[in-house]
């Protein structure tokens, strides 16, 4: 679950927002890589700072489910 803030934070100098197939295709990304958990939280909170090219200027709130087997 998350906020808003985290989907419309921009990608670069423009006026494109990640959007959630944006943000569904960087976790999918990262999942890849193995980040789960809270590691996975923290980069995906930092890349969607990074692609905004620094702080969001909306509220950011992400929790993470997760089910370990």
């Amino acid at each position: 679950m998350y906020t808003d803030g985290l989907i419309e934070g921009r990608i670069g100098q423009g006026k494109e927002r990640l959007g959630q197939e944006g943000m569904l295709a960087m976790i999918d990304r990262q999942k890849a890589a193995g980040l789960g958990g809270e590691s996975l939280l923290e980069a995906a909170v930092a890349e969607v700072r990074e692609l905004n090219g620094g702080e969001l200027t909306d509220d950011v709130a992400v929790l993470l489910l997760e089910r370990r087997r």
